[in-house]
């Protein structure tokens, strides 16, 4: 059976509904006295009574299909290289951790990236987290691997789990290798997002966009791709590239242009791009309640290298 230690790893729970047993494979969120909570490949959560459990075991990843490997990365490392290219205005180390912020602007850059030793200990280092976050009119926030051993040790401490993201990777040429050319599009990409791109950006904040523009375009290597049909922009999509790894944020269809494959058409132009420029594989970061987005994503290949978790003080 399971226990805490296996909190953030990939499960099979097969129990009991009615009088027939089903299975349940996904990464486990929770595990307590009376229930399972189970991360589901598409983003669902099922909630499992205990007393309805059969057998519940760790299992392995799914394996990778050949020709879609990716280079070997911890995940201490994708947690860097994610925060590489999503770059605060603001950080300072507590420890091995990093303290982040941008003027509120995104949980990424808005938060510790708690990943190693703060070296102190833990209710000290959240306090310190809460202190820098207060002094810069931002609440505090923590995200951390969901497999990290330390997630059961913050929420004894009041912080709560908010929303989990699920990082995805894919490798450059495998994609290139299954995305379709577009003819009836005319790619373009800039090295910042021209006001057709933003226009097209459905969560800019619109009260401070140069604050936002500032970490769209902080990475070193960074695109802003645009696709047009008839000179009207339809698609749009961004990518950086940090050394082997390129990471694909924002990508967005005009809404009288879904379903009509125009994602497919941006992953291409931004995969592309980053090819030309050293990157060997791909990463995404989808909110594990986005299911729209984690359909799209498995469809064109991508597989979960790690889920990881936001965690925020419990009110006062």
């Amino acid at each position: 059976m399971l226990t805490g230690q296996d909190v953030g790893r990939r499960v099979s729970v097969r129990h009991r509904v009615g009088s027939k047993a089903t299975d349940v494979v996904g990464h486990l969120l929770d595990l307590t006295d009376t229930e399972l909570h189970v991360l589901r490949q598409d983003g669902e959560v099922a909630v499992i009574p205990a007393a309805d459990v059969v057998v519940a075991k760790v299992v392995p990843r799914r394996p990778v299909r050949r020709g879609w490997e990716v280079p070997a990365v911890s995940i201490a490392r994708m947690q860097a290289i994610c925060s590489a290219g999503w770059p605060a205005r603001e950080t300072e180390p507590l420890g091995q951790w990093l303290l982040r912020a941008h003027a509120g602007i995104t949980g990424r850059a808005n938060s510790a990236m708690a990943v190693g030793d703060p070296e102190r200990p833990l209710a000290e280092a959240l306090e310190a987290v809460s202190s820098w976050y207060v002094d810069r009119g931002v609440p505090p926030l923590v995200q951390l691997p969901l497999a990290d051993p330390v997630n059961q040790g913050m929420a004894d401490l009041g912080w709560r789990r908010q929303h989990v993201t699920i990082v995805q990777v894919a490798p450059v040429s495998a994609l290139l290798g299954s995305l379709p050319k577009r003819d009836d599009l005319t790619a373009t990409v800039t090295p910042v997002p021209t006001p057709e791109w933003l226009s097209l950006m459905h969560d800019l904040v619109v009260d401070d966009p140069d604050t936002h523009v500032a970490i769209l375009t902080g990475p070193p290597v960074v695109g802003f791709a645009t696709l047009s049909r008839d000179g009207t922009p339809v698609g749009i999509g961004r990518v950086s590239v940090e050394g082997e790894w390129a990471g694909i944020t924002s990508v967005d269809v005009a809404p009288d242009s879904r379903r009509q494959g125009i994602a497919g058409a941006v992953m291409r132009t931004l995969v592309s791009w980053a090819g030309e420029r050293g990157a060997h594989a791909t990463y995404l970061q989808v909110r594990a309640a986005n299911d729209a987005a984690l359909r799209l994503y498995s469809a064109l290949g991508y597989v979960t290298h790690h889920p990881y978790v936001y965690r925020a003080p419990a009110p006062r």
